[in-house]
């Protein structure tokens, strides 16, 4: 049914639901399955000066390194082959760019409310409203 799934990750541990049903579907499915990671610079400029370093490039090769280990730990435990995909720009909007590529995209969320919702966003509530494809949000 699904014969390629995408898996949006941000490394946190909520996320790790989402992780976990992906590696699931795509095991019990024969799915193809895809990580995608995307670095955010806006979200780190004060970051990056304060992580001693030395330019943007390298501090994005590290926290993507950092936010796809549990993907690509599990997939490894599990058995499942994993593409890992790294792309700069807005989370939602690159995540939506790249939904027609694929059958299905798992996402977490850490169901922020109210104000917090107005302020932060919500991600996986603009993939579900603008994706190309079904997707499948996962709460912690």
């Amino acid at each position: 049914m699904f014969d390629s799934i995408l898996v949006a990750v941000d490394g946190s541990e909520s996320n790790r639901v989402a992780v976990d049903t992906a590696l699931k579907l795509a095991r019990d499915n024969g799915s193809a399955l895809t990580a995608l990671s995307v670095f955010d610079p806006g979200g780190y400029i004060s970051a990056i000066s304060a992580s001693g370093v030395s330019d943007e490039e390298e501090y994005k090769n590290k926290v993507c390194s950092s936010t796809l280990e549990y993907v690509t730990m599990r997939a490894e435990e599990e058995g499942v082959k994993l593409t890992t995909r790294v792309l700069v720009g807005n989370p939602a909007v690159k995540i939506i760019e790249v939904s027609e590529e694929y059958d299905l995209i798992i996402c977490g969320t850490l169901g922020r409310t109210g104000l917090n919702r107005l302020i932060m966003g919500s991600v996986a509530e603009k993939v579900v409203r603008l994706s190309k494809c079904p997707v499948l949000v996962c709460r912690n």
